[in-house]
């Protein structure tokens, strides 16, 4: 007996990894994916922990994709230490207990184990990573809001009598162009960890980051399965598409087919949007900031002028959220624009106290890190060279304007802006899809001081 529990030891512990990880699968990989193609119905059964429950949850959601609830199979999410269903079944494995604790698919005896701990569980979702299998719900909802989008966008922007909205259609043509041709984006390892932490918040447990707290309140609004987070994703790359129009100068939204284009047409940034990572959502957050600051004229109504500065603060902190280190948006904003002061004041009032309860209540990082990042001059060489056309018509337009024009708003607050991330990114490389977004709109306005000279 002894000698049949080490085997059985052996062969797990040297069954081939698979992609994504220290994932297992036992006795096969081609024995979960007879269950995952079989007529059996399944009932998941998650153990007593939140993350176990939260993970269950998923496991729930993702089979329904394929397969009937019912009865036949059992699904056992979890450990022996927090499923009493799953250490019930346990000794028919023949592994030790502590066995349980690694991130494993397990098919036995017509049951299915899905096992690990808080730490790694996570890993086990590429167990279901090749699962494609939209929900119709989720694929009519994901064609009416892209429609709903482009309709609002196409309608507004035609209506300011230039060019704008045939360029809009343009840059619609290559969006579509684009999710048609484009592989399906998958999750990195680090957002797996934030998709935990939002099914947790959506079982009821605490929020352990603010993107985990955005992702568990999608969950509780849609269904927690990857379809849902890559449609979703493609609807985030629509509006950075769209609002890259509203961070243009007013007299000329045209010109948001430039920041459109320079951006996009960087292989470096494009890889930024190929993955599930956070990146997209904070994009998208970061250019309704700055649309919010290029476009809204702060009434002198108090009432109207507090709604403005708190929908400023709103996507300011949603921003900060994301990347916490593009804090000085609001320091710079009131250095560029000092005239309205109660304005002023009310914005670095919510913005601080919202990101002081950040601080607080997820322990974001406060300060630069010391150090240039391992990869930082290797990550700038890169944006440099990606970005060589813009720092050209800068350079081009900053030496050639007329002394006479005056730079003033949003074009010193964009190189203000630059001035500073552009270096900060040799600590903190996160920052360098934000700046590819802040020298494209920076050479739409210089390129629109100089059409003003002409």
């Amino acid at each position: 007996m002894k000698r049949a529990l080490v085997l059985m030891l052996i062969i797990l512990l040297t069954i081939p990894f698979v992609s994504g990880g220290e994932l297992t699968y036992y006795p096969d990989q081609k024995a979960f994916q007879a269950f995952l193609s079989s007529n059996a119905t399944y009932r998941v059964v998650g153990g007593n922990e939140t993350w176990a429950k939260a993970w269950a949850y998923y496991v729930d959601e993702k089979l329904s994709t394929v397969k009937e609830r019912g009865n036949e199979t059992l699904v056992l999410v979890g450990n022996v230490y927090n499923n009493p269903m799953i250490k019930a079944f346990w000794p028919k494995t023949g592994l030790p207990e502590n066995a349980s604790l690694l991130p494993s698919v397990i098919v036995l005896n017509g049951t299915v184990l899905i096992t690990g701990t808080e730490e790694n569980i996570y890993m086990t979702e590429r167990a279901f990573e090749e699962l494609w299998n939209p929900p119709v719900e989720s694929q009519v909802s994901f064609a009416v809001l892209l429609a709903l989008i482009a309709i609002v966008f196409m309608l507004a922007l035609r209506k300011d009598k230039t060019y704008a909205g045939s360029f809009y259609a343009l840059t619609l043509s290559l969006f579509v162009l684009w999710y048609l041709t484009a592989q399906i984006p998958r999750m990195s390892e680090v957002f797996l960890q934030y998709f935990l932490q939002g099914l947790k918040f959506a079982v009821g447990g605490s929020p352990d980051s603010p993107l985990g707290a955005i992702l568990g309140g999608f969950f509780m609004v849609v269904r927690p399965i990857e379809e849902n987070l890559v449609f979703a994703h493609w609807v985030l790359i629509l509006l950075l598409i769209s609002f890259s129009f509203y961070i243009a100068p007013k007299r000329a939204r045209e010109l948001g087919f430039i920041v459109f284009g320079l951006s996009f047409a960087s292989p470096m940034f494009r890889n930024y949007l190929h993955h599930l990572d956070g990146t997209t959502l904070g994009l998208a957050f970061f250019l309704i900031t700055l649309a919010i600051i290029s476009n809204i004229p702060f009434s002198p109504n108090k009432v109207k002028a507090f709604l403005q500065t708190l929908i400023l603060s709103t996507f300011t902190l949603l921003t900060l959220a994301i990347n916490p280190y593009l804090a000085a948006i609001p320091l710079l904003f009131v250095m560029v624009f000092p005239k309205r002061h109660l304005r002023n004041y009310a914005y670095l009032l919510m913005t601080g106290v919202g990101l002081a309860l950040l601080y607080v209540y997820f322990g974001l990082p406060i300060g630069v890190p010391r150090h240039v990042n391992p990869n930082g001059w290797r990550y700038l060489a890169r944006f440099l060279l990606n970005t060589a056309l813009a720092i050209l018509v800068i350079v081009y337009a900053v030496i050639y304007r007329e002394k006479s024009t005056k730079m003033r708003g949003q074009t010193p607050f964009l190189m203000m802006m630059a001035a500073i991330y552009i270096p900060l990114a040799l600590f903190i490389p996160e920052l360098l899809p934000y700046c590819f977004i802040i020298l494209s709109s920076l050479v739409a306005r210089m390129i629109y001081i100089l059409t003003l000279q002409t």
